[in-house]
């Protein structure tokens, strides 16, 4: 609950509309009231077929007789004077029995409210009766007949009224619920972005993709309930109580007693609703997930003719979300009927009751009294229909109570990855790192991606800027994760890192981002054009400028050969007709054109072909004079850009130096070196 109020203050931004809301609703439950209402005249003019001018002069003369009843007003002087008569007399008679007295006092006093009371409602129903035949119906025709169609003419005005009210109402909750939405994706997204790979990697982009699409979806869906329904069955409820008080107070307040049954039980059933809404959200992340590792990796699958296996993996996640879904359909269909069930049966002992009182004009019940009068059919058909119309706004309010829980379990979901604070902040008022122009050092840094489990152990690197420093070691040995050290993309758990003396943890992160370039072997490219994913590289980049980029990256060639040229776009489907080297091109003159100071090259011509890796080296050669460049390469050629290569394995670096150095003196070195060369030449064969 507390993560959906959460939801609910950003929508107060939007207050102006959610307060014409609140009063279009109460708009719409004053003219839902004021329709059924008209059910009563209409009653009477049916079943006395009398004009409602004869029959409002009827009632007038009715009370007016009440109120100046001489045996009620003879009765009230005799005990008022008998009371007063035991205030002036102490001594009055059987005064010698212990509280006489004050037993005496107390039955005048009673009696004397009792008919007080019946004399005053007398004269308030007289006094009603004549303010509706001077302001309302005095302006009715005497025909029976044309009294009736008037009455219809005024209740249909009086829907089409409640219409535009409810138009206005759900209108305008559905604009603050969908621009909250819209403000909290935003806030959603910032937030995932902000967060550091470690914790996406936890978390999954599926995972993050259902909250931030279906629950968030889920939220909107409690949040319409609560502001529309939650807001307006209420009041219609409470105009319907109010209107049906007045013909019996008695009789309504038993009606709601088994009401009252209604809501405890809605409360039960809440409980097992929110349970299995829970189950529903967490199967539905399931499903993303067997979806995109299905279609993402489609060439696996297909290649290795794993369909019927990946049918199997989606159909039992399908089904297992069916039985969830099911689950929750069965309890909100459950809901309806059981609270419609009491609601019917409160009514009904509210009819039987009035019934009784009716046909034996009766005022009381079982010794208690029901109503002030003995009411008319009329006046019991009309506070039956008041009941009910309680009765279904309660039976609405069990399907919206549904929904709202899914809302509350999506809230918590969502906000359970929205308020996880990024193990790597961003240090805004830490210390710009100035133009890089020293050293990098990596000190004693240790870093593990689970506990107990080191990826790296005590490294220890001294990097002069402008060398280019090539990393090698058999895979799983660390070289990409201490790279991604340097842009901060983790921290490490032990140790430090500086540029140019300055610590990474302290540094103002976006400075140093700023001057990094980074090339990897896993290409990324937006759904966007050729030149926009360049352009990434630097904002505001002229088109020239970008063109210079992707012919530094040998890229410009093959570009010019695509339908658009640089305007064609490259993601999804389009990023098909786009060899594995052409992307790697492409991702290198996005690098390229950021001019970074610090560059990473991460196997970034793994899917480049022999002719164009050439290009690119020769390219490159001139691109890293005077700019720190990490190098991780399992290709000899790559190796010749090196001013020093760096040996890891196991986590740890076990040699540094040159390559004429490292094949004499390094087993680890010299055993990669020959089982590269022995591929290349294998290469070269099969060629």
């Amino acid at each position: 609950m507390r993560n959906f109020v959460r939801v609910l203050r950003m929508s107060w931004a939007y207050r102006t509309r959610l307060i014409i809301s609140v009063i279009a609703a109460m708009c719409v439950a004053v003219f839902w009231s004021l329709n059924i209402s008209a059910a009563y005249p209409v009653l009477v003019v049916l079943s006395n077929n009398q004009s409602l001018q004869d029959w409002v002069q009827q009632q007038i003369d009715h009370y007016e007789k009440r109120a100046t009843d001489p045996a009620k007003l003879k009765q009230v002087a005799d005990l008022q004077a008998e009371r007063q008569v035991l205030d002036e007399n102490p001594a009055a008679p059987d005064q010698h029995i212990p509280g006489w007295r004050e037993k005496r006092e107390r039955e005048i006093a009673i009696e004397l409210a009792g008919l007080e009371k019946e004399l005053s409602s007398a004269n308030w129903k007289a006094w009603l009766y004549r303010w509706l035949k001077t302001t309302v119906i005095q302006y009715l025709p005497n025909d029976a007949f044309r009294t009736f169609a008037w009455i219809v003419a005024a209740l249909v005005i009086g829907i089409a009224v409640k219409g535009v009210f409810e138009y206005v109402q759900e209108s305008l909750i559905g604009a603050v619920v969908q621009r909250t939405l819209f403000d909290f994706r935003n806030q959603f997204f910032r937030r995932g972005l902000h967060q550091d790979l470690k914790q996406l990697g936890e978390a999954g982009t599926t995972e993050l993709m259902s909250r931030a699409t279906n629950d968030v979806e889920q939220i909107g869906t409690g949040m319409k309930m609560l502001y529309g329904r939650v807001m307006l069955e209420p009041l219609k409820m409470a105009t319907s109580l109010v209107a049906a008080c007045v013909i019996s107070w008695q009789l309504t307040v038993m009606f709601i007693a088994v009401v009252l049954v209604a809501v405890v039980t809605l409360n039960k059933v809440s409980r097992s609703m929110k349970k299995a809404a829970r189950k529903v959200l967490e199967r539905m992340s399931e499903l993303y997930r067997v979806l995109r590792e299905a279609f993402d990796g489609l060439r696996v699958v297909k290649a290795f003719t794993g369909e019927s296996r990946e049918r199997r993996r989606f159909r039992a996640a399908n089904e297992d979300y069916y039985r969830k879904t099911v689950r929750v359909i069965h309890i909100d269909a459950a809901v309806g009927p059981l609270l419609e069930t009491l609601g019917v049966m409160a009514v009904g002992l509210a009819l039987l009751a009035g019934a009784y009182l009716v046909l034996n004009k009766s005022t009381h019940l079982f010794g208690v009294r029901m109503v002030d009068d003995p009411i008319g059919p009329e006046a019991l058909l009309t506070l039956y229909m008041f009941l009910a119309t309680i009765a279904d706004p309660v039976r609405k309010l069990s399907s919206v109570y549904t929904k709202m829980q899914s809302g509350m379990v999506a809230a918590d979901r969502v906000f359970a990855l929205y308020d996880r604070a990024p193990a790597v902040g961003a240090n805004a008022d830490g210390p710009v790192v100035p133009r890089h122009a020293r050293g990098i050092s990596f000190r004693n840094v240790c870093f593990s991606y689970t506990p107990g489990n080191p990826t790296l152990n005590d490294v220890n690197l001294e990097v002069t800027a402008g060398e280019t420093v090539a990393l090698v070691g058999p895979n799983g040995c660390g070289k990409s994760t201490l790279l991604g050290l340097l842009p901060r993309f983790y921290d490490p758990d032990h140790g430090d890192i500086l540029i140019d003396g300055v610590s990474l943890r302290a540094a103002n992160l976006r400075s140093v981002r700023k001057q990094l370039g980074i090339v990897t072997q896993d290409t990324v490219l937006f759904d966007d054009t050729v030149l926009a994913n360049i352009a990434y590289g630097r904002h505001g980049a002229t088109d020239a400028e970008v063109e210079a980029a992707a012919k530094a990256a040998h890229a410009h060639e093959f570009i010019v050969t695509l339908p658009q040229g640089y305007q064609t776009r490259t993601g999804d489907m389009a990023a098909s007709r786009l060899s594995g080297g052409q992307k790697q091109r492409i991702a290198l003159a996005r690098a390229i054109l950021r001019d970074p100071r610090i560059l990473i090259l991460d196997e970034f011509t793994s899917q480049i072909d022999g002719e164009s890796e050439q290009k690119i080296q020769e390219a490159l050669r001139a691109f890293v004079k005077g700019r720190t460049t990490f190098v991780i390469t399992h290709r000899l050629s790559t190796l010749e850009l090196a001013d020093r290569i760096v040996v890891m394995d196991g986590g740890r670096i076990v040699a540094t130096g040159k390559h004429a150095d490292l094949i004499v003196n390094s087993p680890t070195y010299r055993r990669l070196y020959d089982t590269q060369a022995f591929a290349d030449l294998a290469g070269k064969q099969a060629a």
